[in-house]
């Protein structure tokens, strides 16, 4: 079967770019740079935790954090999960002195582990046909660079403007496009909504093509807030609702995630997702 799916390289609109960095160049080169940084993982009401998460940072505006939510059955989905964070730190580790811009990096990296997720076996050398998102971020001397595959997301958050960088890569994705063109109607569109939250593009499908990549390093200022989330996330709460909490007390990294965490599970009291939190905090 032909694979139509193309790579889409998600990028600001210039009206966010104006808005959002224009002050990069008043920035001086001889600024110290830190990243303070946090991760948070709760199993919601599922019967296995399926998410993974990594973060590394220190001095000198450097940084790396990773999210990941599995799919596949109780077991299928964390093993999934857990080998994508890992290989993916394991590679990065081999190469983040070698280059400041990890774009070919970050698509090679995709594609390698899709393969890998796709050839899992358990221990019955059944294969698992278990998958995984992935949303990962580098940060180097204070240029922030971003990956992501699957419905988790990325936001940036500087000053009063929260964006998210990453698109859901799912059916309603497909949906809109094609309603936008004219290919399909309101009353189509309507009848296949119900299957619209349905991935498109997931580590472990053997051929991913799709993600979000951005090709140009972009270049953080100081009090810029970089928020990784499993949909267990924002499913719960609302972009309003994680902006204010994250605003709030940002330095105090622990508590900012314990408050998102508390507020998602009292938002879903009924199915609590696997709520997976990377958060970055760049200051100089």
């Amino acid at each position: 079967m032909e694979n139509n799916s193309k790579e889409i390289t998600q990028q600001l609109t210039p009206e966010d770019v104006e808005k959002m960095f224009s002050q990069i160049d008043l920035i001086p080169d001889t600024v110290q740079k830190e990243i303070l940084s946090g991760m948070s993982s709760m199993l919601g009401t599922r019967e296995s935790q399926q998410d993974s998460c990594y973060v590394e940072s220190g001095p000198g505006g450097n940084a790396v954090g990773i999210v990941c939510d599995g799919m596949g059955g109780l077991s299928g989905g964390e093993i999934a999960s857990q080998n994508a964070v890992k290989t993916f730190v394991e590679d990065f580790e081999e190469i983040r002195y070698e280059t400041d811009n990890f774009y070919d990096f970050f698509r090679n990296e995709m594609v390698d582990i899709d393969i890998m997720i796709s050839h899992l076996k358990d221990d019955q050398g059944r294969y698992l046909n278990a998958g995984t998102t992935l949303v990962a971020v580098s940060v180097t001397d204070g240029y922030l660079q971003w990956v992501s595959v699957g419905d988790s997301k990325i936001y940036v958050i500087r000053g009063n403007d929260m964006v998210c960088v990453t698109k859901e890569h799912n059916y309603f994705m497909l949906l809109n496009d094609r309603l936008l063109e004219g290919s399909i109607t309101d009353v189509e569109y309507q009848k296949e909504a119900r299957r619209g939250a349905a991935l498109i593009s997931y580590l472990g499908m053997g051929n991913v093509s799709l993600m979000d990549i951005n090709p140009n390093p972009l270049q953080l200022l100081d009090g810029d807030i970089v928020l990784l989330c499993s949909d267990g996330l924002y499913k719960a709460l609302s972009e309003d609702e994680i902006y204010a909490i994250v605003k709030k007390d940002p330095a105090n990294i622990e508590q900012t995630l314990q408050k998102l965490q508390s507020e998602a599970k009292n938002a879903s009291v009924a199915a609590q997702d696997n709520t997976s939190i990377v958060m970055l905090l760049y200051r100089e």
